[in-house]
C-alpha cells in the first residue's frame, strides 16, 4: 500500500503516526506483519482489514484495535483516500493495556482474534480530535496530550465493547460519511458557539430533516445529542485540571445556563461539577 506516514508523536508511551493514503487505485495490498500493539482511528475512507480470515470494515468513525504478530492484508472499498491515526505501544506496555482492558478480554485473551473494531463515542471522538490538534502544534504541554491519550485509552478498552456499530451501504459510506466527518469537526472546534440545526444542514446541502435524520442514521445518535456529549466532555476536563470558575466552564462549554449545564453534567456523570470537582 502506497502511504505518506508520519510520525508526529513519539514517548515510552506510545508512538503517534498520521497514516495519509496515496493509493491510485482500489486494490488489495500484499501481506504486512504487524509488529506492535496498535489502536487506529480512521479519520477519513473506508477499507477492509482482512486478517485471520476475518474481513473487518473499517470507516470513519471506528478504531480498529490490533494485537501484535499477526498478518494482514488492507484492501479499499472505494477510491477515497483514508486517513488514519495510529497510536502504537511499546511491547512493555502491552501488559498495562490488557489490565485496563478487562472488558475487552474476550479479545485481548483470545489468541485465534487478531484485530477488532470498536465504535466510537462522541467522547473518544472528541479527545481524538483534541490529541490530533495539539501534535499539529510547533509547541504543545506533552504532559497534558500524554493524559489526554490515558483517558482515551481507558474509553476505548473499558467502555467500547457492545456498542452496534451502523450497518452502512457502499453509497452511504462514500457520499455521507465525508459530509458527517466535516461536521463533527465543525463541533469539535466550534463547541462553545450557538450551533443551530440549520447550520450543519447547509453545511452538508441537506435539509435539517435530511440532515439529522442521517447523521442519528450513520452514528447511531442525533446531532443535538452528539454536541452536548462534546460539550460535557470539555466541560469535564476543565473541571478535572483547571480552577477555573463552575459558571465559567458551563458558559465557556457553550451552555446557556447555569442549572442547564449542572442538569446535563449530573445525568451525564452521576455527581454535581461542584461534586466532581470536590472528588
Amino acid at each position: 500500500m502506497e502511504a505518506i506516514i508520519q510520525t508526529i508523536y513519539d514517548s515510552p508511551i506510545c508512538e503517534v503516526r498520521n497514516f495519509l493514503c496515496q493509493c491510485q487505485q482500489c486494490n488489495i495490498s500484499g501481506k504486512e506483519h504487524q509488529e506492535r500493539f496498535s489502536i487506529a482511528f480512521i479519520r477519513q475512507g473506508n477499507f477492509l482489514f482482512k486478517v485471520f480470515r476475518n474481513d473487518l470494515d473499517a470507516y470513519h468513525g471506528l478504531f480498529l484495535v490490533c494485537k501484535p504478530g499477526y498478518e494482514h492484508r488492507v484492501g479499499h472499498v472505494h477510491d477515497m483516500p483514508d486517513q488514519c491515526t495510529i497510536f502504537s505501544f511499546p511491547p512493555e506496555n502491552i501488559g498495562l493495556l490488557e489490565e485496563q482492558g478487562s472488558e475487552l478480554a474476550w479479545f485481548l485473551k483470545n489468541p485465534d482474534l487478531h484485530a477488532v473494531l470498536i465504535k466510537a463515542t462522541p467522547e473518544m471522538e472528541y479527545l481524538h480530535h483534541y490529541i490530533f490538534t495539539l501534535l499539529q502544534k510547533p509547541h504543545y504541554p506533552q504532559l497534558w496530550v500524554e493524559q489526554l491519550m490515558m483517558n482515551l485509552f481507558s474509553l476505548i478498552l473499558t467502555g467500547g465493547h457492545g456498542k452496534v456499530i451502523p450497518e452502512l451501504t457502499v453509497k452511504q459510506k462514500r457520499n455521507y460519511l465525508p459530509i458527517i466527518s466535516s461536521i463533527k469537526t465543525f463541533i469539535n472546534d466550534n463547541l462553545s458557539g450557538d450551533i443551530s440545526l440549520p447550520q450543519l444542514a447547509g453545511m452538508g446541502h441537506m435539509s435539517p430533516f435530511h440532515f439529522n435524520r442521517t447523521f442519528k442514521q450513520m452514528t447511531g445518535i442525533t446531532p443535538y445529542n452528539y454536541l452536548l456529549q462534546v460539550r460535557l466532555k470539555q466541560a469535564h476536563l476543565q473541571l478535572r485540571h483547571t480552577s477555573q470558575p463552575i459558571t465559567g466552564i458551563a458558559f465557556d462549554t457553550g451552555f446557556n445556563s447555569l442549572e442547564h449545564f449542572s442538569a446535563a453534567y449530573k445525568q451525564r456523570y452521576g455527581l454535581s461539577p461542584s461534586q466532581m470537582r470536590r472528588c
